[in-house]
């Protein structure tokens, strides 16, 4: 009979659910975050603060990610207005990683702002950070030219 290496075996995605987040996942969410000793404060704030919308992508072993969400509205150009959706945050539990969870959390998240009426999901990422680019641009994202930042 032959031997199987465990590291060889192909062990089958989770089952996944995205749903919106509660109090209830405080500790969960927190588990997630790279700050242990802020982390509650900051999920809290975060279903706390109003426009702040967090998705959870969860299985059967619990939460393996987040996505916030923060939802404006934003002047058009050419007058008027319209809501945008950022994508403040995304993160996926280390060993969850590379099982498309993070792309079904923003799957989500652009879906949740389509129900929404927004006219855009936005994400900011720093020139560095090049594999993170690479699964927004994956998604479809593009980058864009129309943002002035200043240091407080």
């Amino acid at each position: 009979m032959p031997i199987i290496d465990v590291e060889e075996r192909t062990v089958p995605p989770p089952s996944i659910r995205v749903r919106l987040a509660g109090p209830r996942d405080c500790e969960a969410l927190a588990g997630l975050l790279d700050e242990p000793a802020h982390a509650s404060e900051q999920v809290l704030a975060w279903l706390e603060t109003p426009g702040t919308t967090l998705l959870v992508a969860q299985s059967e072993a619990g939460v393996l990610g987040v996505a916030v969400l923060l939802t404006r509205i934003m002047p058009k150009p050419g007058g008027g207005m319209h809501k945008v959706v950022e994508v403040d945050n995304l993160v996926v539990h280390p060993e969850q990683r590379g099982q498309r969870i993070g792309r079904r959390l923003l799957a989500a998240a652009v879906e949740w702002a389509r129900q929404r009426r927004a006219a855009q999901v936005e994400v900011m990422v720093g020139e560095t950070n090049r594999a993170v680019r690479r699964f927004y641009e994956a998604f479809g994202f593009a980058a864009s030219a129309d943002r002035l930042v200043l240091a407080a």
